[in-house]
């Protein structure tokens, strides 16, 4: 196959959706934990995380154009805080789930059956049932032109993982701890290690 910027707006609506979609190939997997302030935890499956840096470490994500209401980003706005929780297989259906459209004043946790878990540090919600748990503070966002959507960073303030998969070099050994990908909104693949290379040097 071979395509143009001529055959994008000819191609189906759906077609086109899961082809951009998945193009780039998997991507991270996770579940944003937010809170309102009338206290209702939210919970949304987000594919979009990036590392941004260590010193400060940050990360960072895309928020879909804000056309409707979007309770994560109007959750992390009026709180401040946000988790970042990674999933595997054990909680897959219940993560696929919270991409449902649910009411604002109904709860994720509750309607896919994920426990709510909180730290003395983050005011947001973890997902208990998550292996690799991140507590973020909203400090900066980014309109961008050309969609509409916007880049959020947060500082990661806490980190939640078992001992045994950190490595004395650093390394997180995901494959250890079954974390999933994805590519689209709808394929899920496993974390396999390849093997670990040598710094690169001339």
């Amino acid at each position: 196959m071979h395509f143009n910027a001529s055959d994008f707006p000819k191609m189906e609506k759906f077609f086109r959706r899961n082809f951009f979609n998945t193009l780039p190939g998997p991507r991270g997997l996770h579940l944003i934990g937010t809170k309102s302030h009338r206290g209702v935890e939210n919970l949304g499956l987000f594919s979009s995380v990036v590392h941004i840096g260590a010193t400060p470490p940050l990360l960072g994500f895309i928020m879909r154009p804000l056309t409707v209401p979007r309770q994560t980003y109007h959750h992390m706005k009026a709180q401040g805080f946000f988790t970042l929780n990674t999933v595997d297989e054990t909680i897959l259906a219940a993560a696929h789930q919270s991409s449902a459209n649910y009411p604002i004043e109904t709860s994720e946790f509750k309607a896919v059956g994920l426990t709510p878990v909180y730290s003395e540090i983050v005011p947001a919600p973890y997902v208990q049932e998550s292996k690799v748990k991140i507590g973020l503070e909203l400090v900066e966002e980014h309109h961008i032109k050309a969609n509409g959507t916007l880049f959020l960073v947060g500082k990661i303030v806490e980190v939640i993982l078992p001992d045994e998969v950190v490595s004395d070099s650093g390394h997180v050994a995901h494959q250890e701890l079954g974390t999933l990908s994805v590519a689209g909104l709808d394929t899920y693949y496993k974390t396999e290690e390849v093997g670990k290379m040598e710094y690169p040097r001339p």
